[in-house]
């Protein structure tokens, strides 16, 4: 089977500003295929049927979901189906935007579900009610209309981002705040996410993990396995060092300071779990960032 690939650079054509809103009415057919950016799903109206390689999932209005780089998926069986499709670039997440990456919400749309949703065991998504709909869409129509603005230094690009974060803040709102039979595994464990989010400075143990998503040991870590392939305190360790990276890139502290920050009091055991995330040492990270640069 042929499969599609669409890549960034065909629909932002600012790489600084890496997001865009298409309205499909109606929606086509479309095979599979699979992109190097981020996709927010919208259903506004109609029916049909989503599809990726492991499962088929029907659509109506209401209907939210996200497509995560890499992962394959199409439609078929369309009856008058109109949908927004929201774009962005991997780096609009990169840096933190204060708490919005903290959300329980984020964490479960954004990395649980669609993990979940790969390997063909979650089939459903989140049903919006027409209130929340109405609520929702005058934030993509705005975002829509800004975003497509041919006109320059009229602060469109950046109000078209407003538009984008307070309709993510209000969609994970919805979310935690929605429950369904199916998620609510997945927002105990978005809760552990977010609680490792926003604990990247210090060490976290297993059992302030475990009074979080209030499991046993042996089950969170049976999920996070399944999910990301890690342990939850190697993910966190994972966190420490890409906030870590982070400094290093925008700082001038040094990486004894860098160390601490990062919740690491010894800065050898820094360096020796720095090189095992990232097949070098801080150093050689720093000196190979400011080549880019010469």
């Amino acid at each position: 089977m042929i499969r599609l690939k669409l890549f960034a650079n065909d629909y932002f054509y600012d790489p600084t500003f890496q997001m865009k809103v298409i309205k499909r009415d109606p929606e086509l057919p479309y095979p599979l295929h699979s992109h190097d950016f981020y996709e927010l799903v919208f259903i506004i109206s109609g029916r049909g049927t989503h599809f990726t390689k492991e499962n088929e999932m029907p659509l109506r209005p209401g209907n939210l979901f996200i497509i995560v780089p890499g992962m394959a998926h199409g439609y078929k069986d369309v009856q008058d189906l109109v949908l927004y499709n929201i774009l962005f670039g991997r780096r609009l997440f990169k840096d933190r935007f204060f708490d919005l990456t903290d959300m329980p919400g984020y964490q479960a749309l954004f990395t649980i579900e669609p993990m979940y949703r790969k390997e063909a065991k979650f089939t459903s998504m989140l049903q919006l009610t027409p209130a929340q709909i109405s609520e929702l869409l005058p934030l993509v129509d705005g975002m829509l209309a800004e975003s497509d603005s041919i006109e320059t230094y009229n602060g469109s690009k950046s109000l078209a981002f407003a538009y984008l974060m307070e309709f993510l803040v209000l969609l994970f709102r919805i979310y935690e705040e929605t429950p369904r039979g199916d998620n609510q595994m997945i927002l105990r464990l978005a809760d552990v996410f977010s609680y490792i989010e926003a604990h990247t400075d210090r060490p976290v143990t297993t059992k302030e993990l475990m009074e979080v998503a209030n499991m046993s040991a042996s089950t969170l870590n049976r999920y996070f396995k399944k999910c990301i392939g890690l342990s939850p305190i190697e993910f966190h360790t994972h966190k420490r060092i890409e906030q870590a990276c982070k400094l290093i890139r925008t700082t001038p502290l040094s990486m004894a300071a860098i160390s601490d920050a990062t919740g690491f009091s010894d800065p050898n055991y820094f360096s020796r779990q720095f090189r095992k995330v990232m097949n070098m040492s801080p150093r050689e990270y720093k000196e190979d960032r400011a080549s880019w640069y010469r």
